[in-house]
């Protein structure tokens, strides 16, 4: 029993501290577009300039990614997220001094290179703690972050920015991070041997980079993760642009106008968690209970995006906004779930795959819906991209996404369903 009761704690100190991570991580990152005004006019740069000095984080989070989830799975997550996080934060207070545009865009690409590792040892984490059975759910708390920062980072960021100058809250945000990371290296232990035993098969051998490349459910994942990602970086990045440019709001009102999609993500994605995790239990199924609703949730974000480019009013578009994020971001635990089903041995390395699409969209949303806008004047055409996009990564889930992980040697198959779709 007692055992039991400090196995229930540990897995809670783990959920909490990877949350706060969460939320730091993104905290940092959407600081940025709530500057977007104050650094163009300081640096003189337009949108597809802007889009550039965007990218360059997304560009060092992909250079990471695939590397850091092999270390992952190799090596000792406490340390190799602590060093992550203080490499991560102090580029964050570097930037806030900042003297030319070029030093800032070398600032954010290394700052890319800290955050990068951080969802990779999330699953990682995961992974070896915590209850199969209750994976999705449990990571979708740990995720939770994300649509936080985003809630409360339009109001909060905004108010601080006008407060104490976009400077300013960068150093602020970079001692908080250090901070944290300290908090990590302190409360965060390795799950011990036996509870990892438990949930592998030892004698098995562990999948090659090769295998986890030639699977084509994880290849369709990975694409679809990479739609997920130009979503949401189309709403980190240029949300508060859109409503401010289409709109003509100031930093403060767009702060606020920017709560509501991100309110909505907040309260579906533990939904999508729960949803998930129940059709596994009965079905055994990786495609019924992950994939089915990944491409769902996206066809009715593509739905809403599409009734965005029509809204008359600011009102009507700030709805169809949220629904359409909402929805895009609300299977966002299947995603990583996916990963610990198919590879338990090797989820650090398959998140990494992962997140390299997911980087990948990181560069590219940025870019091309700075591009998009500044060619044609508007954010029509940018949101048309994103609708061919995420609407491709549906078809590839529903055609691709068919692959189930073997039993384990310890397994039979009263253990899961006796049919897979």
């Amino acid at each position: 029993m007692n055992s039991s009761i400090t196995l229930a704690r540990s897995r809670a100190t783990v959920i909490t501290l990877c949350f706060l991570l969460g939320l730091l991580n993104y905290l940092d990152r959407v600081v940025i577009s709530f500057s977007v005004s104050p650094i163009q006019k300081e640096f003189g740069i337009n949108n597809t300039e802007f889009g550039f000095l965007m990218s360059a984080f997304a560009l060092g989070t992909l250079s990471i990614n695939g590397v850091s989830g092999w270390i992952l799975d190799k090596s000792n997550v406490r340390l190799v997220w602590t060093v992550a996080v203080l490499a991560w934060s102090a580029t964050m207070i570097f930037q806030g001094f900042a003297p030319t545009l070029l030093i800032f865009i070398g600032l954010r690409y290394f700052m890319g290179l800290g955050e990068g590792v951080n969802f990779p040892a999330m699953d990682r984490a995961m992974a070896d703690w915590m209850d199969p059975k209750k994976l999705s759910r449990q990571i979708s708390l740990c995720l939770l972050g994300v649509p936080l920062a985003l809630l409360i980072g339009g109001p909060l960021l905004s108010n601080l920015i006008q407060s104490i100058g976009w400077r300013s809250s960068f150093i602020v945000l970079g001692i908080a991070g250090i901070i944290l990371g300290i908090c990590w290296l302190a409360f965060y232990r390795n799950a011990p041997r036996e509870i990892i035993h438990q949930k592998t098969d030892a004698d098995a051998p562990a999948p090659r980079w090769r295998d986890l490349l030639r699977n084509p459910t994880l290849l369709a994942t990975s694409w679809s993760f990479f739609a997920f990602g130009y979503v949401l970086f189309f709403g980190v990045t240029w949300l508060p642009g859109y409503l401010g440019q289409t709109y003509e709001m100031d930093v403060t009102k767009v702060g606020w106008f920017s709560v509501l999609p991100w309110a909505l993500a907040l309260t579906l994605m533990p939904v999508a968690g729960w949803i998930s995790d129940r059709i596994m239990m009965r079905t055994g199924s990786v495609r019924a209970s992950r994939v089915h609703l990944i491409w769902i949730c996206q066809t009715i974000a593509v739905l809403f995006f599409a009734a965005l480019i029509l809204a008359p009013s600011a009102n009507s578009a700030l709805i169809c906004l949220s629904l359409a994020i909402g929805f895009a971001m609300m299977p966002n635990a299947p995603y990583y779930s996916i990963c610990s089903d198919l590879f338990p041995r090797q989820a650090g390395s398959a998140t990494g795959i992962l997140v390299t699409f997911f980087s990948a969209s990181g560069i590219v949303s940025p870019l091309l819906t700075g591009w998009l806008s500044d060619v044609f004047g508007g954010f029509d055409a940018a949101i048309g991209a994103l609708i061919i996009i995420v609407g491709s990564a549906v078809v590839g889930m529903i055609v691709l996404a068919r692959h189930e992980p073997p039993l384990l040697s310890h397994q039979t198959k009263g253990d899961t369903a006796e049919s897979r779709p």
